[in-house]
């Protein structure tokens, strides 16, 4: 006689500040089949607590929460129990908080327009351990902000050129330059000929700008 394999169902926990928002997610999830609301909580000391007490397979988590933040409650949840799997669903669009969150790390970071197939979807990929892929316009603009990052990174520069260019952010002369770091002129040319071969600019206007955006 031949058996049927009964397909797991999987639990949910949803974190979200708005009662509205949840009571319709929880609508719309419960009607696709082998999946199960198991909780609720409007904040993030409720999302820490129903996370440790419910044990869901799956946790969505908003961002913008009372009390704790969706990164900091996550942060929390994962430290107490690493085996938690959880997924942000946010209006945060900030390249910064997401590579905040995906380092931590979370298993996907989707936002609240997404359809409700996909959402499923996700859910169910990371129910089966396979990743999320993040949607096409979050993922160019994480890449643009990691670009942008290494572009500005000060760590380039040795501790000399990082001298010279604050300095020279702040409006000197290169004569200015020479007698505030005790060199010749010849020498901050020098300088200032291997921080603009570095940074990838042509002109002391560029190099300005490059210092002021890696904040030197």
């Amino acid at each position: 006689m031949m058996q049927t394999c009964s397909v797991k169902t999987i639990r949910i926990l949803l974190v979200d500040d708005h009662p509205i928002l949840r009571q319709g997610m929880r609508q719309l999830l419960e009607m696709f089949g082998g999946i199960e609301v198991c909780g609720e909580a409007g904040n993030g000391e409720e999302a820490i607590m129903q996370a440790l007490a419910q044990k869901p397979d799956i946790i969505l988590m908003d961002i913008n929460l009372p009390k704790l933040s969706g990164y900091e409650s996550s942060r929390a949840i994962l430290t107490a129990w690493p085996e938690a799997q959880i997924l942000i669903l946010s209006n945060q669009d900030d390249p910064h908080v997401m590579k905040k969150c995906l380092d931590l790390p979370v298993k996907g970071f989707l936002l609240k327009d997404i359809q409700i197939d996909d959402l499923v979807d996700a859910i169910r990929r990371v129910q089966m351990g396979q990743p999320v892929a993040l949607a096409e316009e979050l993922a160019a603009r994480l890449n643009k902000a990691d670009k942008n990052q290494a572009d500005h990174d000060a760590n380039i520069l040795t501790e000399r050129e990082r001298e010279v260019l604050s300095a020279l952010s702040k409006g000197y002369s290169n004569q200015k330059l020479a007698d505030l770091l005790v060199v010749s002129p010849k020498t901050v040319q020098n300088h200032l000929y291997s921080i603009y071969h570095k940074i990838g600019v042509s002109s002391r206007s560029e190099a300005i700008l490059w210092a002021i955006e890696a904040n030197l």
